[in-house]
Order: structure tokens, then C-alpha cells, then sequence
């Protein structure tokens, strides 16, 4: 039997709006909850209770600001983009489209930009958002 999985390529991330352009590997959030034990004294097995559920962060792009297909040449550059974002710690809707056209919707935070400018490579920067609230994750239909 043939899998049914597809590629990945073409996931887009936008925040208010605006696709963040040139993003390399993207991780979005992982979805967790922390196993709390609720075993008691008089039991024989161990037994346990779910906890609050919490998402990890999201990150990876290309600092260059928005590529030329976007046509939006400063929605994420250093003065209005991610970096901005990160120095007022301001409150985006971001929103991840994956090929197959399901969306994830979530607000977060910028909280790591980490730009690395190898001897031999290409200018890049690794970023972090850390969602906030709720999340709305909205299968093809």
C-alpha cells in the first residue's frame, strides 16, 4: 500500500497578514500536556490525570525581508517585521497554510532571533514565537 503523505514544501507563514518570505525548515508548534501521576496508596497500578495544554514555539527564515514574488518589500523587514515585532514584544496573529491547504491559526510573541552569518553560506536567521492562547488549527475540507 502507498503512503498518502505529500510535501511539505510550499507551507507558508504569514503574520497579520503578510507571508514572511524566504523561510527554510519550518517547525510549527508541538502540541503537549504534562502526564500528572495521581497514583494513590491503596492502588496497584499507577494511574494519572491530564494537565493544561501547552504549545511549543515556531521558527526559521531568511533576514533579507520579503522576496520579490510578494511584492510587499517592507512587511517583514527590520523596521516592521519579525525583529521589530521582537523589540516591542507585540502581539501578532500569525497563521501557518500548509500545501494541502489546512491553516493553523494562533496569536504569539517573538521571543528568539538568532541571526548566523557563516564563513562559507548565506546570511540567515533562526527565529522563535511563542503562541499565546488558543489555537485554531482548520483541517482541508
Amino acid at each position: 500500500m502507498e503512503s498518502f503523505g505529500f510535501s511539505a514544501h510550499g507551507t507558508i507563514v504569514s503574520r497579520n497578514g503578510d507571508e514572511i518570505a524566504e523561510l527554510k525548515d519550518i517547525t510549527p508548534p508541538a502540541l503537549t500536556r504534562k502526564p500528572i501521576e495521581t497514583t494513590t496508596h491503596n492502588s496497584d497500578d499507577d494511574s494519572y490525570v491530564v494537565g493544561i495544554r501547552r504549545k511549543g514555539e515556531l521558527g526559521n527564515f531568511l533576514p533579507s525581508g520579503v522576496g520579490p514574488s510578494l511584492g510587499d518589500a517592507g512587511a517583514h523587514d527590520a523596521v516592521t517585521g519579525l525583529m521589530e515585532a521582537w523589540a516591542t514584544g507585540s502581539k501578532d496573529l500569525y497563521v501557518i497554510t500548509f500545501p494541502d491547504s489546512a491553516t493553523w491559526t494562533f496569536s504569539g510573541f517573538v521571543t528568539n532571533v538568532a541571526p548566523k552569518a557563516p564563513v562559507d553560506g548565506g546570511l540567515e536567521a533562526s527565529f522563535s514565537i511563542r503562541p499565546s492562547g488558543g489555537h485554531i488549527f482548520s483541517p482541508t475540507a
